[in-house]
């Protein structure tokens, strides 16, 4: 879901220093929030700190207070649509200020560093935590949440990341575990290499770095950055503000959505993020998330007598961008990203039209099935789902074992649903409420989708019966 995207938003921005305990689950609302005193003594330094850093103006309708969400930014002086309510030089940490001997060791390691430009910026936050108050950045990386307060999925453990196992963001999880590992193993000799600069190195903290890179972290043209006082402003899923980087002005800005009295939270939209990559990427999930999505996965047997022709009918003649790889059990399998299907009077915008064309294929029982689709896809523009099948019976039928299929998904999140809620053994006590919390809403926003799915083909299989 992460990897191999860019993103305009590569971080939580705002989490800042939560409160010890717990706090609630973050919510889609930009709601209005009463601005506490500061808690630290920092927060009244910090923009006069920056504005040293920058060597320029900092220009800020916004100052720094806490709310349940941890550090957060409020309006100062009200505020209005369209006003430009931040705008911050390029003052960031970025891997071009990692020390040149460290950063060319780096070039020269396994790609899993050398061409990740997150992971350089996670060793430079690794030295620049090591350095301490003695660090040019130390305001802002003091103000940095301890790995103890963070709830990214790298740091669940095997039970809580059992809780969504219905979930691809399951194996997404684990495969991000897995490549931190590794870039830590090929990343340590070359660091170890200058004790003055890293200490000991260990794994804990390189992964608290790539954690603090993966949810607070910008993509400009500039390359990955860690923007300061930027990262306090917390995600609101509904805002149409976001942070912009002017490459011209060679500055990073954010323009109001709509209008704020003084001491409303201002909030702004990190990207258009599902639960899954919010869970695993920024450590928090919403309660209710418009941008919810889920993944059917289906399983093509090369034990099918049909296997080579349905592969090559399909490849034809798809047109929609899908992940498909090979299982060890010897089976071709293919996932399908859905959303919600919103319905405008008693139409919905329906399903992929490549999960619709894929179970078609995936349904033909005999070569003379498979050629007639081939040809009925090529009187229209060569799609297979552009219409439904000429024959009725064929067509719902696909349909139907795509509804049973749809089915037995929704049994399968809401049956992990219902454990989340009842069980009360040692496994489910050990484990951190905000995550099981986490792993609901993730869950209940995965269902929400399949439902309007499965909704969305069962009008259609009657429809097409009864014509």
């Amino acid at each position: 879901m992460a990897a191999g995207v860019v993103r305009r938003r590569l971080a939580l921005a705002g989490a800042g220093a939560p409160p010890p305990s717990p706090p609630p689950i973050y919510r889609q609302t930009a709601a209005a929030i009463p601005i506490p005193e500061p808690q630290v003594k920092e927060d009244g330094a910090f923009l006069p700190w920056l504005r040293s850093k920058a060597g320029s103006a900092v220009s800020s309708a916004l100052r720094i207070g806490t709310s349940p969400l941890g550090r957060s930014l409020f309006a100062s002086q009200p505020i209005q649509e369209g006003d430009c309510i931040l705008q911050l030089p390029h003052t960031a940490l970025t891997q071009d200020k990692l020390p040149q001997e460290v950063r060319l060791l780096l070039d020269d390691v396994d790609d899993a560093v050398a061409g990740d430009a997150a992971a350089k910026v996670a060793v430079l936050l690794m030295m620049e935590q090591r350095l301490g108050h003695e660090s040019g950045w130390a305001p802002y990386v003091t103000s940095l949440p301890a790995k103890g307060q963070m709830h990214n999925m790298m740091f669940w453990d095997l039970d809580e990341l059992d809780m969504v196992r219905h979930s691809p963001v399951y194996d997404e999880a684990i495969q991000q575990k897995e490549r931190t590992r590794k870039q830590f193993s090929a990343a340590k000799p070359a660091l170890e290499r200058f004790p003055h600069f890293f200490g000991e190195i260990k794994l804990e903290d390189f992964m608290h770095a790539s954690a603090l890179v993966s949810s607070r972290a910008w993509q400009t043209s500039r390359g990955v950055s860690l923007v300061p006082f930027a990262d306090f402003l917390n995600h609101d899923g509904a805002s149409g503000s976001i942070l912009v980087y002017d490459e011209e002005k060679d500055v990073s800005e954010v323009i109001a959505n709509r209008n704020y009295a003084v001491g409303e939270q201002v909030m702004i939209r990190y990207g258009k993020y599902s639960n899954a990559t919010l869970a695993l990427n920024f450590g928090f999930t919403l309660s209710r998330n418009i941008y919810d999505q889920a993944h059917v996965w289906i399983d093509m047997s090369e034990q099918d007598p049909l296997y080579e022709k349905k592969l090559d009918i399909w490849q034809k003649h798809h047109r929609t961008p899908k992940s498909q790889h090979m299982c060890s059990s010897g089976c071709t399998r293919t996932s399908f990203a859905i959303k919600e299907v919103k319905y405008y009077g008693n139409k919905g915008v329906g399903i992929p039209q490549a999960l619709r064309a894929f179970v078609r294929v995936f349904c033909a029982t005999s070569i003379e099935e498979l050629e007639e689709m081939a040809m009925e896809a090529a009187e229209n523009d060569g799609r297979l789902a552009r219409r439904p099948l000429k024959h009725a019976e064929r067509e719902v039928h696909a349909h139907r074992k795509l509804l049973m299929h749809l089915e037995s998904m929704i049994q399968g999140h809401s049956t992990a649903i219902e454990q989340l809620e009842t069980i009360d053994g040692a496994a489910s006590r050990s484990m951190h409420p905000l995550r099981k919390e986490m792993a609901k809403n993730l869950l209940a926003g995965e269902v929400q989708v399949l439902q309007s799915a499965y909704a969305w083909v069962a009008n259609y299989c009657k429809t097409v019966a009864c014509t």
